[in-house]
């Protein structure tokens, strides 16, 4: 116990199950000790059933936030032991609802007293603590309502991957590299076109010394992603010749060297930059949307694989 308190948040979520275990350690051993037959996994659905019911699975289901297979389980033990009744639906005789059987009123008088003592405990530990933890637990479930786990801790790690990666400007010796890893996407799904190789094969003459820039994302020591802005006008740039190598991708390096792109076309003061790409390219297409680009009109492309131009107002 004293390593995972040594954890510190991240093993909160192993804490709070400790502590339910603790919880339910000492209920089932206080029922014991009352000679009640209940288990305290059983507790809320019959709680509910005393409050609620008759009530199908699928409302309990909804009422407790539970899985039906989890809620199914538990009403076929509460059923087995004589505890939960099966009524039919008088409007609907297919369907089966759930309610206390006489046996679970019965147990429900002996249970009010348990129940009663173990609120009056919890009441004690927050007099104990200083601290309402109801009211904790009330503002982490509705914070978490509005944004789940899943998406929390995949933002933090977009964010320190972002960290690990460096950009770097054009440089001669990584001349090749910008003509290998565009090739790998354009092998993968379309073919090379003379407008590419033009570009690719030149770098410093087509691009860099007509005012635009190359640039390399380094990953883990390697040189593993590109992106070029290319000048069309005084105002207009484009966004072209982005690639990450296969095996990096989904690591943020696109998102790392279009956020630059998008920085040195307001640099040279663009008014607009945009950017040509293909359906297929699903995984593009959803990041230049996060980053503001949006759809225009697509005319005169120097490639036959570009079916969406996008633009992006560059402040």
């Amino acid at each position: 116990m004293e390593f995972i308190k040594q954890l510190g948040e991240v093993a909160f979520g192993t804490r709070l199950r400790l502590l339910t275990d603790r919880f339910m350690q000492d209920g089932a051993k206080i029922y014991e000790t009352q000679n009640i037959d209940f288990e305290p996994r059983w507790f809320t659905m019959f709680s509910l059933l005393s409050q609620k019911s008759p009530l199908n699975i699928s409302e309990i289901t909804t009422e407790l936030g539970y899985t039906q297979p989890a809620v199914t389980q538990i009403a076929n033990v509460l059923i087995k032991k004589g505890l939960v009744k099966v009524v039919k639906d008088k409007s609907d005789t297919r369907k089966k609802l759930l309610a206390l059987s006489p046996k679970g009123l019965v147990m429900l008088d002996e249970l009010k007293p348990v129940w009663q003592g173990f609120e009056d405990a919890i009441r004690d530990i927050f007099k104990e603590t200083g601290f309402d933890l109801m009211f904790v637990v009330n503002k982490i479930e509705s914070a978490l309502d509005d944004k789940d786990m899943y998406s929390r801790v995949s933002e933090k790690i977009k964010e320190k991957q972002l960290d690990r990666i460096e950009i770097l400007g054009y440089s001669d010796e990584y001349k090749e590299l910008f003509k290998t890893l565009n090739y790998e996407w354009l092998e993968k799904y379309f073919k090379v076109e003379p407008e590419d190789e033009k570009l690719l094969g030149n770098p410093r003459e087509e691009i860099i010394n007509k005012g635009g820039e190359v640039i390399f994302a380094k990953y883990k020591g390697e040189i593993v992603g590109t992106a070029a802005l290319i000048k069309f006008t005084d105002k207009e740039f484009e966004l072209a010749k982005m690639a990450v190598t296969e095996n990096v991708q989904g690591k943020q390096i696109g998102k790392k060297l279009a956020e630059e792109i998008i920085r040195l076309a307001g640099q040279k003061n663009a008014d607009v930059l945009f950017l040509e790409t293909n359906v297929k390219l699903i995984a593009a297409m959803k990041l230049y949307k996060k980053l503001g680009f949006t759809l225009t009109e697509n005319h005169n492309s120097k490639y036959a694989r570009s079916t969406i131009k996008m633009e992006l107002k560059v402040i």
